[in-house]
């Protein structure tokens, strides 16, 4: 065409050259045998958090006493316990490959290994959580694998015998022929319901029955009682339910135990709640903890709270003797921050300034809100205070009740809501671990009465200023409620 033509005619378009193609079915993502072993690790994996979760759940706590409990299920420790065996878990996967002599930096970069050598590395991690998962389910006394014969692993092997197993206990019967070396018979029926046998050794250490009437009286003290009754009108059978509130340190997880193993809502079967379908739960659905004037219907406890309706549950909340409890907060301080050590606590007076009598703050970290308070004696107070002034039905009893009457107190609990009570009460124990020190195989009660059974142990580590701070602030009116009473004051 000439250059003065008005037609216009488009440039030419260059063609593209054609985009390659990979073939995939060389990858090692297309890989079979890979793509099952990576199935097998993501069920295992599931597994083992489940399973793990479980059987980790509490080894956070070195002591075994009920104070202590059995649960633990402060959410930080609990992840952190779990974030452990992840670790572990990876660590164990490490050392297989490095094993197999590849070096470190391939198994970072595994995009320098051959497709056969990611399957293998792969092959070594499933085995390492797969024995993970083995280990876990067989220490729960679980056989992992269906039809195939297993053997349980101890829970907690005795070093002291030969076979390195626990021994059998005896049971309540054989007891009951055996020498109790002139223990109270009050302390032996308590110890005799938690399959304790009691030898010359403890028998010389345990505390007198006159020694707890001083300390507690002889009959359990549980406010409430006339609450049942609506309760049970309000409430439909099947929509019951009861478990625990307290400070940390009053023996929560020990009533959960005694209600979970000793009552029974038949009615609740069908709701299929709690693992024992019964009715009784681990805590309260806004927390055990948690003060109730700013948690219930507020907020949703992340252990066994979600789902529960508040209206429907009847509370039990633990109180315990305050010079007892600080001395309990001292072992274990849980969320509560204070400036105190081992040599000075409960320190309720500051010990760094000795020309002025300057409480010592404490701050407490609650599931809606952080609360300072003056002392612990002062958080003792507030605490309890506010319960008592609830309205709606709920039991309160002591801790030490729980001790010493376990069994009446379970009865009356369960049949506040309308439960069936056993026929053979079992004395829960707290801690099913080997125990050294006062009395080798103890368990958790018999360290519990032993150390709140002896006066002298109640005001461990209370200084002059302390006590004298303490019988100025306590609340004397909680404290003739629940029959305690102050302890004598320092001479001057």
């Amino acid at each position: 065409e000439s250059p003065n033509s008005n037609t216009y005619t488009p440039p030419r378009r260059r063609r593209r050259s054609p985009i390659p193609t990979t073939h995939h079915n060389d990858s090692v993502i297309m890989n079979k045998t890979f793509q099952k072993l990576l199935f097998l690790l993501f069920i295992i994996v599931v597994f083992d958090i489940v399973y793990v979760w479980d059987y980790f759940d509490g080894l956070d706590e070195n002591s075994g006493g009920p104070e202590a409990g059995l649960h633990h299920l402060h959410e930080s420790r609990r992840l952190g316990n779990l974030y452990q065996q992840v670790l572990s878990g990876l660590k164990l996967g490490r050392k297989s490959s490095s094993e197999m002599n590849w070096p470190r930096e391939n198994y970072l970069d595994n995009a320098n290994l051959s497709d056969s050598e990611k399957i293998d590395m792969l092959a070594h991690e499933v085995d390492a959580w797969r024995k993970k998962y083995e280990d876990a389910m067989l220490r729960l006394g679980e056989n992992p694998y269906e039809g195939v014969p297993v053997t349980p692993i101890p829970p907690n092997p005795d070093p002291g015998n030969d076979d390195g197993l626990q021994k059998s206990k005896k049971s309540r019967a054989e007891l009951e022929n055996e020498e109790t070396y002139g223990t109270d018979e009050h302390i032996v029926k308590i110890l005799h319901s938690a399959n304790v046998e009691i030898d010359q050794e403890l028998a010389e250490q345990l505390p007198t029955w006159d020694d707890v009437v001083s300390l507690y009286g002889d009959k359990p003290i549980i406010h409430g009682l006339e609450t049942c009754e609506p309760y049970r009108q309000a409430v439909k059978p099947e929509d019951r339910m009861t478990g625990p509130a307290g400070m940390f340190n009053t023996g929560t997880n020990l009533l959960f135990e005694l209600l979970k193993s000793n009552c029974d809502i038949k009615e609740a079967h069908t709701k299929r709640r709690e693992p024992r379908r019964n009715g009784m739960r681990w805590q309260v659905p806004w927390g055990k903890h948690n003060p109730p004037t700013m948690h219930r219907f507020k907020n949703v406890a992340k252990a066994w709270g979600k789902g529960i309706k508040h209206e429907d549950f009847m509370p039990v909340v633990l109180i315990k003797d305050p010079y007892s409890w600080m001395g309990s907060q001292c072992r274990h301080k849980y969320a509560t921050f204070w400036g105190h050590d081992d040599q000075h606590c409960p320190n309720l007076i500051r010990w760094r300034i000795p020309d002025e009598d300057v409480p010592s703050e404490v701050r407490v970290k609650y599931a809606l809100q952080m609360k300072l308070y003056e002392s612990l004696l002062d958080m003792w107070n507030h605490w309890y205070e506010e319960w008592d002034a609830q309205t709606f039905p709920h039991l309160t009893t002591r801790f030490e009740d729980l001790l010493f009457h376990g069994e009446e107190v379970t009865r009356q609990v369960c049949e506040c809501v309308g439960g069936r009570f056993t026929d053979y009460f079992q004395y829960v124990e707290d801690s099913a671990k080997s125990q050294r020190g006062v009395h080798k195989g103890a368990n958790g009660l018999v360290k519990a009465m032993l150390q709140y059974g002896d006066p002298e142990k109640r005001l461990g580590g209370f200084t002059d200023r302390d006590r004298w701070y303490a019988s100025k602030t306590v609340d004397t009116g909680l404290m003739k409620k629940y029959g305690y009473t102050a302890p004598p004051l320092p001479s001057d």
